[in-house]
């Protein structure tokens, strides 16, 4: 990119997600009294932490996360703003979504979660969302499985040509309609970890039935390998390798919306989508080497840490 060149926008649907930590000894037994610490309150969710690790690389987000009408959904706005993210979905009848996450001593995590206003989606509430020429959209599995968002379905499958899609299934995979692969717009972006590929793609050689399924489907399929770096596979059947950044991994906690974030920058900037791919293994390496989520760098701590990378513009 040159610095003449204007960003793509990236609209960014999905859920702010109030994150309640206790850490404990042990989980209780069914029916026992256990106490605990409260180890903080916090936004997460992973369309915050990919909006997150946007703006800290200066990028350009228009907000798709809706703020509901209670405490977290006060908490989300005050994040949001803290990111300069105006925002453009409100829903006064629901709170936000949360999740007890509980750390015991040996750092095991075990997660409740309650649903909140992001798993409940519109047409009207989407029309409110802006698509300027060119945009990039940023999706999650977690959206997209809820009973409440055939709404938000119908609106993907009618994305304008001259947008581009990042879905990334996540844990959700099992739960997503089996329609949603044929009615993927052409030329989509699909990133999956190694058991999301076996779980979609069938098992075997990761890479050879990412290929398979991204050539089916006439998409292009990211292959999050780990310490393995990422696999890029074409529609045409094209396979190509983007080596993992060697860091000492503190924990691997938003990691893949850290990858997408990183990709999602790159597309942004005008790199090739092979470019855009060695980008968010970088920003994924910068986040695992760095307890917590809330580890997206800035432009000038991507550049500090990884030196021999191309400094982006």
């Amino acid at each position: 990119m040159t610095a003449l060149m204007t960003p793509r926008p990236v609209l960014v649907i999905g859920g702010a997600i109030g994150d309640l930590i206790l850490t404990l000894p042990r989980l209780p037994l069914r029916g026992e009294d256990i106490a605990a610490e409260e180890g903080g309150r916090a936004i997460g969710g992973c369309a915050f932490n990919v909006a997150r690790a946007l703006r800290r690389l200066d990028l350009p987000v228009i907000n798709g996360m809706p703020v509901g009408n209670g405490p977290w959904g006060a908490l989300a706005e005050q994040a949001m703003a803290a990111l300069a993210l105006p925002v453009l979905l409100r829903d006064s009848q629901r709170d936000n979504g949360w999740c007890l996450a509980c750390v015991e001593a040996d750092g095991e995590r075990t997660f409740i979660s309650i649903a909140g206003c992001e798993t409940h989606w519109s047409h009207e509430q989407l029309a409110h969302l802006p698509l300027p020429p060119g945009a990039l959209v940023y999706l999650s599995g977690y959206e997209l499985a809820e009973a409440h968002c055939q709404a938000l379905r119908d609106w993907l499958y009618r994305l304008p040509a001259h947008c581009t899609l990042l879905l990334d299934p996540g844990p959700r995979l099992p739960a997503l309609p089996a329609e949603l692969w044929d009615r993927l717009p052409t030329g989509s972006v699909l990133t999956l970890n190694r058991d999301e590929i076996a779980q979609l793609c069938g098992e075997g050689d990761p890479v050879a039935a990412a290929a398979d399924f991204a050539r089916r489907h006439a998409i292009h399929l990211i292959c999050r390998l780990d310490a393995n770096g990422a696999w890029l596979c074409s529609p045409e059947g094209g396979q190509s390798h983007l080596p993992a950044y060697a860091v000492q991994v503190a924990d691997t906690i938003g990691a893949g919306d850290a990858h997408c974030g990183g990709v999602l920058a790159g597309l942004a900037l005008g790199l090739t989508l092979h470019q855009a791919v060695d980008l968010g293994n970088r920003v994924a390496a910068y986040v695992v080497s760095r307890p917590g989520p809330d580890g997206a760098p800035t432009r000038a701590q991507l550049q500090h840490a990884f030196p021999q990378a191309a400094p982006l513009l």
